[in-house]
């Protein structure tokens, strides 16, 4: 066999796998869920909160967890042999129970004077000011979504991005916008 049919036969397609059925993906995502969850915890015992007058920890992690999750989704999409249960299982089961929005707005909570929340300040970490809650929940926001974009960019730059037409922008890979 010549070097160019043995190239020609490793580009040929490969068969396309059955889907995942929905039992298989429930349980994948629920086990990555638990790894997810349990993995905040060892960082959250690791890195305690408590003492501090902003947040650190839950911003590490969401931040860390949002870029992670840009990397996830950039590599599944320009890797199109990636099996189906992957981004589910990683994506919304190991990071999602890795980052959550629910932990930044518990962090934020206590700051609110006169909420049901007070008597959390000082079990958690030392009450912070409106304002400097206000500005975690920004920074939040904001640099989970940049960190996200980072990790898509990133994958982007390692994996390639599949096909001529990029899906989310319709800008071909030669940089003409689609019609």
């Amino acid at each position: 066999m010549s070097t160019s049919e043995s190239r020609a036969t490793s580009r040929r397609p490969r068969p396309k796998r059955p889907p995942t059925s929905l039992l298989v993906l429930v349980l994948l995502v629920a086990l990555a869920g638990a790894g997810g969850a349990l993995l905040r915890l060892v960082v959250g015992e690791l890195i305690p909160e408590q003492g501090m007058k902003f947040p650190w920890t839950t911003l590490a992690i969401n931040l860390s967890g949002s870029g992670l999750l840009g990397l996830l989704i950039g590599a599944a999409r320009a890797r199109t042999s990636t099996p189906d249960w992957v981004v589910p299982t990683f994506g919304t089961g190991l990071l999602a129970s890795y980052t959550t929005f629910s932990a930044v707005i518990l962090a934020a909570m206590p700051s609110m004077p006169g909420s049901a929340y007070d008597g959390l300040a000082a079990v958690t970490y030392v009450s912070p000011g409106a304002m400097e809650m206000l500005t975690y929940l920004f920074i939040s926001v904001l640099g989970s979504t940049a960190a996200a974009a980072a990790g898509l960019t990133i994958s982007r730059a390692l994996f390639g991005q599949i096909g001529a037409e990029s899906a989310d922008l319709g800008v071909s890979s030669e940089g003409h916008h689609g019609s």
